[in-house]
């Protein structure tokens, strides 16, 4: 089995996106005519009070660490452009894409722009905004009536605010349940080609301008928003070199799109979807916050959950994103990158392990022919090199001895069982074709314990 030969963004690895969204006070779900009556001066035009951003030091911390790509978000729902765009003023005084640009090309880090396409609350949309008191307002949706659009961006509203109270209670959250307060409707002009415009030539510039290695659209929405499509034509026309992804894409398939992308925040759903995912035939990705939330910018209490989250994804064949929030004068929230930071310390002895490993294409949870003597512990099987891997995924941070049974065509004449990265041969014993290897505790590692296993082919 030869090593993954594949690019960059068609291969297993880890990202952060850096975001721009978390601001104290401010629910991700928010009212807009409050939001961005907070953002202007008394003439009405753009006062940016933050977040800030760092560009310098975010992309020395991507090197450091090690990532295999990152993405910034440069326009996120609220509508401000963190570039010199022409299109508009609801923009930072800085350039901040030109310096992430220049200092990735520089960092030899591939480099993607997040970019809001379905929300957008750019004040200059104001006359065609279906909802200003919510963030879900689908300013490109095209549909007979106004009226039934409102009731749309409403009702998904609604319906999101109950999924994440649900997902603040399954995970006690430290955080309140009030998500936004009750929605006024107002008249607004039915005029989606305005904004739909608006993005192609943002893209434009974006791309003539800074030259990304992709673009990373939020979200893909179906046949009920248009510009999704929009965006999709215009890429494949114009910019067929330029890595395209879309978010909420993995369950779909696009007719045109570089790699699928969706989301996971915790172990249980990275989980889930590594076992959903691993057979797919396109690239695909997934992200989730580093910290508790995607506006929740506190470390989670165990470091080590983000690991396991990563390593899941990574194992079972994608990419895996953190999001990673920056406080108001540009500097990172110090414990959620200090969390990244120390997976990057860990992912760098690992690496080709995971970006040069082929997935097994096993149906269902269970690597075929492995047992394990606990059940809080996952295994992921992977080919590497002429070798095979185990994943002992740590599923809630146990330090204990562990038995693993090998049988069956696949595991026949092993002849070495090596812990990796550590490079620690293992004793094993094999008797009616079962293997039988015994790990200590002190070699199960809390998020991920890899062993090589070599055959005699």
């Amino acid at each position: 089995m030869k090593n993954n030969k594949k690019q960059w963004w068609e291969k297993p690895g880890f990202s952060i996106m850096y975001q721009i969204e978390a601001r104290p006070g401010w629910f991700w779900n928010r009212n807009y005519d409050k939001f961005n009556a907070s953002m202007m001066d008394e003439e009405g035009k753009l006062k940016f009070n933050g977040p800030f951003c760092k560009m310098k030091k975010w992309v020395e911390f991507s090197k450091r660490i090690g990532v295999d790509y990152h993405i910034f978000e440069v326009k996120w729902h609220d509508g401000i452009c963190y570039w010199d765009t022409k299109l508009t003023e609801w923009k930072t005084p800085e350039d901040y894409v030109k310096i992430f640009s220049e200092e990735s090309k520089r960092a030899g880090i591939p480099y993607l722009y997040y970019y809001s396409s379905i929300f957008d609350h750019n004040p200059d949309f104001d006359d065609i905004q279906p909802l200003r008191g919510v963030t879900p307002s689908f300013i490109a949706k095209h549909d007979e009536t106004k009226e039934n659009i409102a009731k749309y961006s409403k009702g998904f509203a609604e319906r999101l605010r109950d999924m994440f109270i649900d997902q603040v209670q399954e995970r006690d959250i430290p955080y309140t349940t009030k998500f936004f307060d009750d929605v006024e409707f107002h008249d607004f002009t039915y005029n989606p080609k305005k904004y739909e415009d608006y993005v192609l030539n943002q893209i434009k510039e974006l791309i003539d301008n800074y030259h990304p290695n992709g673009m990373w659209m939020d979200w893909y929405w179906g046949t009920e928003e248009a510009s999704t499509f929009l965006v999709m034509n215009f890429m494949e026309k114009n910019y067929p070199d330029t890595i395209l992804t879309y978010n909420v894409s993995i369950d779909r398939h696009p007719r045109y799109i570089h790699y699928l992308s969706g989301e996971a925040h915790d172990v249980k759903t990275a989980w889930q979807s590594g076992k959903k995912y691993r057979r797919k035939k396109r690239p695909w990705e997934l992200c989730g916050p580093a910290a508790y939330g995607w506006d929740v910018p506190q470390a989670r209490p165990d470091p080590y959950e983000i690991f396991r989250i990563a390593v899941i994804i990574m194992a079972s064949g994608g990419k895996y994103s953190f999001g990673l929030p920056s406080q108001m004068d540009g500097d990172l929230y110090p414990e959620p990158a200090k969390n990244v930071e120390l997976f990057g310390e860990w992912y760098k002895l690992r690496r080709e392990l995971f970006t040069e490993a082929i997935p097994m294409k096993y149906r269902g949870e269970n690597v075929p022919g492995i047992k394990i003597s606990e059940e809080n512990f996952g295994i992921i099987g992977t080919f590497y090199e002429n070798d095979n891997l185990i994943h002992i995924i740590n599923l809630k941070g146990l330090k204990k001895e562990l038995l693993l049974e090998l049988f069956g065509d696949q595991w026949h004449n092993i002849t070495k069982v090596i812990l990796e990265p550590q490079k620690k041969e293992l004793e094993f014993s094999t008797k009616n074709n079962i293997t039988i290897i015994k790990l200590n505790k002190n070699d199960i590692d809390p998020a991920d314990t890899i062993l090589r296993i070599i055959s005699n082919k």
